[in-house]
């Protein structure tokens, strides 16, 4: 079967969807008016840097914030927050940013928020071995712009490229929901290009490109 490229792009961001650059995990945590503190554990053991945008979970109020401050029992925020006293099952995570650019849908950057944009190169196609029915193979591209805060240092974006790049290893297959797969090429691997300001200098970008193959009869 051709690939049925929708199939490939809704695949390709399901996987994105599940990054985890860092997390506290389920841990018992305190919300004060600057942020966030613990008694046990450690904030920069956990990964946490300068610059990230965090998710809280487990808390009364669990509004996004960007970290301005790291330290191993305490970490601090831009915004406000409600104090709460400290209880369990509570959770601090950076992941892919929740405000995301899908191609071809309508969307508006916020000030001062992560943002990630995406962009699905169908790429070319031969067929390479003999017969009416031979093998064809597609080399898309799938590519995801990081929008991190600008004048925050390199380390947040870094270790997002990073994390989005684990996510990706060469090989990985992804199976579609027709059973083409989606294999993560290895020549060239996925990569990283170099961190640039955007325009109105808001924002500071990597962009993460990930070359793939897929291999698939011949349907005449």
């Amino acid at each position: 079967r051709v690939i049925k490229h929708q199939l490939a792009l809704v695949a390709l961001r399901n996987r994105a969807i599940t990054l985890s650059v860092c997390t506290t995990g389920s841990v018992t945590l305190a919300a004060t008016t600057t942020g966030y503190t613990r008694a046990s554990g450690s904030f920069l053991a956990d990964g946490f840097v300068v610059g990230q945008e965090i998710t809280p979970t487990g808390f009364a109020a669990n509004t996004v914030a960007v970290i301005t401050a790291v330290a191993a029992l305490t970490l601090t925020v831009a915004t406000a927050r409600a104090a709460e006293t400290s209880a369990a099952a509570r959770t601090i995570a950076v992941g892919l940013p929740a405000l995301r650019a899908w191609e071809n849908l309508d969307f508006t950057p916020t000030a001062g928020r992560w943002w990630v944009e995406e962009d699905y190169l169908p790429g070319p196609v031969a067929q390479i071995t003999l017969g009416p029915l031979g093998q064809v193979e597609t080399l898309p591209q799938y590519v995801l712009k990081l929008y991190g805060l600008a004048n925050t240092s390199t380390a947040a974006l870094f270790a997002m490229a990073d994390a989005l790049l684990l996510l990706f290893p060469p090989r990985q297959g992804i199976v579609l929901s027709d059973t083409n797969v989606v294999i993560v090429n290895t020549n060239p691997a996925p990569y990283r290009g170099q961190l640039v300001q955007s325009t109105d200098g808001a924002w500071a970008v990597i962009t993460i490109t990930v070359p793939c193959i897929v291999r698939s009869a011949n349907s005449i």
